[in-house]
């Protein structure tokens, strides 16, 4: 009876009830866009580096694994130091460099040579791609491309490394495409390739170097503890675990989460200030009615969950229009940040979680009936008699 005495009332109103609506819809979307930005690039992030696999990371020391062009040098003793360590199950080097592709011309018949970011692995313990066509290298002849490269398994490609000003010639190099691969860290703009990690270092004259070791921490082993213990025994480098690198992240991207605050609270503020507005024109209107409810003898606590319920639906129906709107509003968004040069192309700022659903919905209500409360009291405590008298045509 209370549901449908507040349905009807919404009803009796259209256009001041579409107003509402439409306000409110907007507020919410804003909302749940902010829910979404503030934790799901962190999410996305912590997600992206826990699926490579490996809980450590070791860069030159200062630095974060690919922030800068610096190099571990020494890297093959080093890798077995490390390897030796208690705690450590494998060690998995990388070398990252820019090489020179010569594109095949049956796969690009109208391109010619092209700068791709190449990363030296060593195929048996690796964490960067994932085999989408063909399979994984097993010999330093051979090279992975990207899925959207337009080379192709059986083709053959040339490298040769980069050459500075003033140094001599490059080494080159054929390989046969033996696969295709999804690259996790990749950036939308980049089309890596992998090969083995000694065949880069002798196609970029770089014997000895790695841009980073990924570490597997044994089962025993906590990987914030070893990352301090071998960053202790090896002081010369860069040691530290996953988790400390997303904090690292989150702190730099914080300014994120404090945007999606700001924006938050506003669009809270906002629906507040419509809602009880709205309700309060509404409620103003009916005065004669609600005194005329109350000299029949319907409770003044009745007066009130009726109108709390009528702010209740009204809140529900904008907020749900608002979470659609919101949802489409964040793909938009997705598509213009993404683009960002450098970024990982498996970011994601906006994460859409039922919890955050459900956030944004309770916060949604609470607000607006927090709103209606005081009109609805006030409507609620009024002198009968007096109200009455004077709402009489």
């Amino acid at each position: 009876m209370i549901l449908r005495t507040a349905v009807r009332e919404l009803r009796a109103h259209p256009g001041r009830t579409a107003f509402a609506v439409a306000g409110v819809a907007v507020a919410s979307a804003m909302l749940l866009d902010m829910l979404m930005l503030a934790g799901g690039l962190q999410a996305s992030f912590r997600g992206l580096l826990s699926g490579a696999g490996f809980e450590l990371r070791v860069s030159p020391a200062g630095t974060l694994p690919l922030d800068t062009d610096a190099t571990l040098q020494n890297a093959v003793v080093l890798a077995d130091a490390i390897r030796a360590e208690p705690g450590v199950a494998a060690v998995s080097p990388v070398l990252a460099l820019n090489i020179r592709m010569e594109q095949p011309s049956a796969a690009a018949a109208d391109s010619g040579d092209a700068i791709v970011f190449a990363l030296g692995v060593d195929p048996a313990a690796q964490g960067l791609y994932r085999i989408a066509d063909g399979r994984d290298l097993e010999a330093p002849s051979e090279i992975l491309v990207d899925v959207r490269s337009p080379a192709g398994v059986g083709d053959t490609i040339r490298l040769s490394g980069v050459r500075s000003f003033g140094s001599a010639a490059s080494a080159s190099s054929e390989l046969i495409v033996v696969g295709t691969a999804e690259f996790i860290y990749s950036s939308a703009s980049e089309v890596p390739v992998a090969l083995d990690i000694g065949a880069l270092r002798q196609l970029a004259s770089r014997p000895a170097e790695a841009s980073f070791f990924m570490l597997d921490a044994a089962p025993e082993a906590d990987p914030d503890e070893l990352a301090q213990r071998l960053g202790v025994a090896f002081p010369s480098v860069e040691i530290v675990s996953i988790r400390e690198i997303v904090r690292r992240a989150e702190e730099r991207l914080s300014y994120f989460q404090q945007l999606a605050f700001i924006l938050g609270s506003v669009s809270l503020v906002v629906t507040a200030l419509l809602v009880g507005t709205i309700m309060a024109v509404s409620i103003n209107d009916r005065y004669g009615i609600i005194a005329a409810l109350r000299a029949i003898g319907v409770s003044r606590r009745s007066i009130i969950v009726t109108l709390l319920v009528e702010t209740f639906v009204l809140v529900i129906l904008a907020g749900s229009i608002g979470l659609a709107l919101g949802s489409l509003t964040a793909r938009y968004l997705e598509g213009i940040l993404s683009d960002f040069p450098g970024l990982p192309a498996a970011i994601r700022f906006f994460v859409l979680e039922p919890r955050q659903l459900w956030l944004a919905i309770s916060a949604l209500a609470t607000v607006g009936i927090a709103a209606a409360l005081i009109p609805a009291y006030r409507a609620s405590t009024l002198p009968i008699a007096t109200t009455l008298h004077r709402e009489e045509p």
